[in-house]
């Protein structure tokens, strides 16, 4: 297997990796930068919204949405759409924990019955039990990423809010050596979001899992796009504004109510613009709201949204797209809420 053959002393500059992609991606593909672009390739579905965990730098665990899983009847609608306009690769997770969905293993295998080319899925590892994961692998996945945020026991629990390290490392084992047994065609990587809290374990994460993954790679914590700014100092270093963002234009983004929204990252659907329980995959690439919000994109007028806490690195009160997909929230006393929390989490792991 391969392992990463980047410096384990040297710190991944994501950001900037980041700055370059949206700008190269502004620069290269002009022809997508419209209110209507062509239909993308690339589809996400959130399963559910629930997550097992309680990520010291994800929004997660504040969100007031309720937990939801998708219905199978409305995954299928939509992959059958999606594989009709063109899509070919399918990630099944966005904002919560693709294992929390009993159907796991028969969304992948229907997706490639039904023709995607690339199937994949991120998890933090602690339900990918040997018996579960054995029977999603078998139904043809073609990509899975363990997120694990630490590099020991101790700061595991205090990134995670759980101590499952042990558990997690172990099914990370697993599946490298039953990919091995099997000989199946399956990418395996670990990412690991780097905090002031946990940068000094990048050396250890490496050692724990670059023999047993493709790939282990590293990003910088920021304020999850908007949702968790004024930790500074903290969990990580004032990032800088971000010019661009290409998921509008490029990426399909399904939550479990069947919403499409602009983001992977969008908790409370505050960026949802279409129910896809009532218009198809096709009209809602196309409706009034996500033409408007491709608009704001194009013309930088996005203050209020959270695209524009976002990309400006702001802690403004922000407004949904569409109120009657969103569960409100206070924006600003989230904001105040996050910081205490994380404060005290830290304060009692000292």
């Amino acid at each position: 297997m391969r392992k990463s053959t980047e410096d384990p002393l040297k710190r991944k500059d994501f950001i900037r990796e980041r700055l370059r992609a949206e700008l190269d991606f502004h620069n290269q593909h002009p022809d997508l930068l419209t209110e209507i672009p062509p239909f993308p390739k690339t589809l996400m579905i959130d399963l559910t919204n629930g997550c097992n965990h309680r990520c010291i730098f994800c929004t997660n665990r504040h969100m007031t949405r309720r937990v939801g899983r998708i219905d199978p009847a409305l995954f299928r609608k939509v992959i059958d759409e999606a594989r009709g306009l063109g899509v070919e690769e399918l990630g099944l997770y966005t904002t919560g924990e693709p294992f929390l969905h009993k159907h796991l293993a028969s969304f992948v295998q229907e997706a490639k019955t039904k023709g995607f080319r690339y199937v994949y899925l991120s998890t933090n590892g602690a339900l990918a039990t040997p018996e579960r994961v054995k029977a999603v692998l078998e139904a043809g996945l073609d990509s899975i990423k363990f997120s694990v945020n630490a590099g020991s026991a101790k700061t595991y629990r205090l990134i995670h809010g759980l101590d499952d390290w042990g558990r997690v490392v172990s099914h990370v084992a697993f599946v490298s050596r039953y990919r091995e047994e099997k000989k199946l065609k399956l990418s395996i990587y670990v990412s690991s979001v780097l905090t002031k809290l946990t940068v000094h374990e990048r050396e250890s994460i490496e050692k724990t899992f670059s023999h047993l993954a493709d790939e282990v790679f590293f990003v910088d914590c920021d304020a999850q796009q908007g949702q968790m700014p004024g930790n500074e100092g903290v969990l990580y270093d004032r990032t800088p504004v971000i010019p661009f963002c290409s998921l509008p234009f490029n990426r399909l983004h399904v939550t479990c109510e069947g919403y499409l929204t602009l983001c992977c990252v969008d908790y409370q659907n505050y960026l949802a613009v279409a129910d896809l329980n009532k218009e198809s995959l096709e009209a809602a690439w196309k409706n009034r709201f996500f033409v408007e919000m491709r608009r704001r994109h194009l013309e930088k007028e996005l203050r209020g949204t959270l695209c524009g806490n976002c990309l400006e690195n702001r802690g403004d009160d922000i407004q949904p797209v569409r109120p009657d997909l969103a569960t409100a929230m206070d924006f600003p006393h989230l904001y105040e809420r996050s910081k205490a929390e994380i404060k005290h989490r830290i304060g009692d792991e000292s």
